[in-house]
């Protein structure tokens, strides 16, 4: 990743109304279900960990690991003092240990082939162990910004439940979220695409800041999904969320 959209992106994941609420929803996922041995602290491994926002911001667990295959990502999150690893395509998870929680936060969708994937995470958590994954989620939400983000596919909820066999995982939670501004990304989305049809412009992410009366405003009906997701599953929405005990 180029240093400068490195930061810039990193400055998106810290501030974002997005980013801070979609990790204040994962988080809370983590408090949840999370196995809690008395004997020993639970051991995290985030895949996929970027620049280590959510490994620095979440201090509950406090023997964790995190995957990055990017250099530039690892030594910014090693300046952290976080234990970031750089990893391959080879998916070899438990050569670093076995975890009693795996977190794969927006990562399958950068896989070609999933099943590898799983499998290794499988391989890699111990007995009992908790799978949490988020995907983006309904096709036709894609964009430019799928395109940049090297997506190779978005999810629905029959598609992302499909990849967990019952003979091997329990699935304890899937629900879509993100929904209650599903109105409003799937009309930005849409005319994002129109304008870029028309236009001889490169492809471009969506992430922006807007003004902060607005911003508050979207992260705090974003956020309140959380109380929801506690007792039910939502409706269609631009995420899915998806809770999985190793058997």
């Amino acid at each position: 990743m180029d240093l400068q959209f490195l930061q810039e992106y990193e400055q998106f994941e810290l501030r974002h109304w997005w980013h801070v609420a979609r990790r204040r929803i994962i988080t809370g996922f983590f408090d949840r279900y999370c196995p809690n041995h008395q004997a020993k602290p639970p051991r995290w491994l985030d895949v996929g960990c970027g620049t280590g926002v959510m490994l620095n911001d979440y201090h509950r667990i406090t023997d964790k690991v995190g995957l990055e295959a990017d250099p530039n990502c690892v030594q910014r999150a090693q300046s952290k003092g976080l234990r970031v690893l750089q990893t391959g395509v080879d998916w070899d998870l438990k050569s670093h240990g076995r975890f009693d929680l795996v977190s794969l936060c927006d990562v399958l969708e950068h896989v070609e082939h999933e099943q590898p994937a799983l499998r290794a995470v499988y391989d890699a958590l111990n007995p009992g162990g908790i799978l949490l994954v988020t995907v983006p989620a309904l096709q036709s939400l894609w964009s430019s910004h799928d395109v940049i983000n090297h997506h190779f596919r978005r999810y629905n909820h029959k598609q992302l439940l499909a990849l967990f066999d019952p003979r091997q995982w329990e699935v304890l939670k899937s629900s879509y979220f993100c929904s209650f501004l599903l109105p409003m990304i799937w009309a930005f989305r849409k005319l994002k695409n129109r304008r870029e049809r028309n236009s001889t412009l490169p492809p471009t992410h969506d992430n922006h800041f807007g003004p902060r009366w607005l911003d508050a405003i979207l992260y705090a009906i974003f956020r309140s999904e959380a109380a929801f997701l506690r007792v039910m599953n939502l409706p269609p929405g631009s995420s899915i969320i998806l809770v999985a005990r190793k058997k």
